[in-house]
């Protein structure tokens, strides 16, 4: 395998470099500066989120929401706030970007080991402009 995935040490660099990658991606590129940064820098802090590295540099970032089913659920279906819950029965991805298609696989699941047990949410963003889609995937 020629990349890892790792978290980065929490710093303002951190914080820099993931941003600078984020930006070169759609729909990332196109949002507000603030509302990006305001959700990366919650996932740094929470430890929600990891990096794919190859060759020195970050070629994906998957970063997601600790939360409740409910508060999940009405985030995908109607647009409602998404916050975070002390006791989490689920995780909202909001924030996956890759260099190349194949590091979502193993970027997947390496994020179901670090999460286990939690019924997954997220809002599919497709670089080509179709539509957007919700996907969830819940656990038994």
């Amino acid at each position: 395998m020629d990349f890892k995935l790792t978290e980065l040490p929490s710093s303002p660099y951190s914080l820099g470099i993931v941003l600078r990658f984020l930006a070169n991606h759609r729909p990332f590129a196109e949002f507000e500066f603030g509302a990006t940064t305001k959700s990366v820098l919650f996932q740094l802090q929470s430890n929600s989120y990891f990096v794919c590295i190859k060759n020195d540099h970050v070629v994906g970032y998957l970063g997601w929401i600790r939360s409740s089913e409910e508060k999940c659920r009405a985030w995908v279906e109607n647009g409602a706030p998404l916050l975070a819950h002390p006791d989490p029965t689920a995780i909202a991805v909001t924030v996956f970007a890759v260099d190349e298609k194949r590091f979502i696989l193993p970027m997947i699941r390496y994020a179901k080991k670090r999460e286990p047990g939690l019924t997954v949410f997220w809002k599919r963003y497709y670089q080509d402009g179709r539509v957007p889609s919700a996907k969830f995937v819940s656990v038994e």
